[in-house]
This record gives structure tokens, C-alpha cells and sequence, in this order.
């Protein structure tokens, strides 16, 4: 039997990496600089508390130090004042910009190790669509920790607007439908602490 793809098993970051090991072209390949550069972000302090947790959500969406940003931010920082929890972004592990080529696999070892996905959706602008294509693509083994938390808004030419991303809406419809009931609208920022007390 071939070997499944998206078995964790078969995504190897961490240890055995052999950077000159021919691979296939959708697969990644470090460089020893990346492996160290990984190794060093993700065993850290917030790694630590982060598998001691009982419960571990992954916050995915825009970054940065605007309105979305900091609404994620109150996100991440509610999910992390629950007992027992801890909420986290890739960016909390000091991945900056200039590090793009380990998103992928601190993405993933990040999702395999969360409890719950919780996606904030406000548009198709920023690099989270990549995130919602990553989880599009593996979403069978994500789908029953994904929480979509999507702001929608007052009209269909303003929901145009701001998902007007042809690729990311089939993604996020795909998203939506294995995510069914864990799909929570909200329409103003007053709206997200509801949001929020929705996942468990």
C-alpha cells in the first residue's frame, strides 16, 4: 500500500532530514540552516507550555497591526485566558516574513499539534489565504478541530469586496461544509466576543 501523503507520520520536519535527498517537487526540502532555524523557533518556552496543555488552539488568519490584526489578536488572547489553555499564532514562535520557507512546516506541526483551528475571516487579503489553502488541502485530518469565525457584512457587493478571491472561495466553501456547524458569522467587531464563547 503507498504511503498517504498527508499521514503526519510522512511529514517529517524535525528529525532525519537529509537535505540532499531528491524529492518530489510538491514536497519540501530544508536546508541544514532551515532545519536549525525550525528546530530553534518551535523548542522553545512557548513550546513547552504548549504541550502541556489540555486544550490548544491554533489562531489562523490576517496579521499585522490593523483592525483584522488586533481582532485576532483579542481572539487569540480570550482562547488563551480559558483555564487550561493556550492559544497561539505561528508568529508567537518568532517566524517573521523573512522566514516564509519554514511557514509551511511550522504550519503544520503547529495544526498537528492543536486541539482546535480557529480561523478569522474578514477577506481574502494577506497571507492567511494560503492558510486556508493549506487546511483546504488537508482538511480530513483537520476538519474536526476547525472553527471558522467569518465576519460577514451588510451586503452582497461589500461581501464581494472583501471575498472577491475565486481559488480562496472554493477553498473556503470546501472549509465550510467539513466545518458545518463550527462555522460562526459575525458581523461588527462588538460580535467576536460571542463568537469566541461559541468554541468550546
Amino acid at each position: 500500500m503507498a504511503d498517504d501523503p498527508t499521514d503526519p507520520s510522512h511529514r517529517e520536519y524535525l528529525e532525519n532530514v537529509d537535505p540532499d535527498e531528491l524529492v518530489h517537487d510538491d514536497e519540501l526540502r530544508l536546508t541544514p540552516q532551515q532545519h536549525e532555524r525550525l528546530k530553534d523557533g518551535l523548542h522553545g518556552r512557548r513550546f513547552k507550555t504548549l504541550k502541556r496543555s489540555d486544550r490548544r488552539y491554533l489562531v489562523v488568519g490576517r496579521g499585522g497591526e490593523d483592525g483584522p490584526g488586533e481582532r485576532r489578536l483579542e481572539v487569540c488572547e480570550r482562547l488563551d485566558d480559558r483555564p487550561g489553555a493556550t492559544a497561539f499564532r505561528l508568529e508567537d514562535f518568532g517566524f517573521t516574513g523573512e522566514d516564509i520557507d519554514l511557514w509551511v512546516p511550522a504550519f503544520d506541526i503547529l495544526s498537528e499539534m492543536a486541539t482546535h483551528i480557529v480561523g478569522i475571516l474578514e477577506d481574502f487579503d494577506g497571507g492567511h489565504v494560503w492558510e486556508l489553502g493549506f487546511l483546504y488541502h488537508y482538511q480530513t485530518t483537520i476538519r474536526d478541530i476547525l472553527w471558522l469565525l467569518k465576519r460577514v457584512y451588510d451586503s452582497e457587493d461589500a461581501m464581494r469586496d472583501h471575498y472577491d478571491n475565486g481559488m480562496a472561495a472554493s477553498h473556503l466553501a470546501a472549509l465550510e461544509e467539513a466545518a458545518g456547524e463550527r462555522v460562526i458569522d459575525w458581523e461588527a467587531s462588538a460580535d467576536l466576543a460571542d463568537a469566541v464563547a461559541e468554541i468550546p
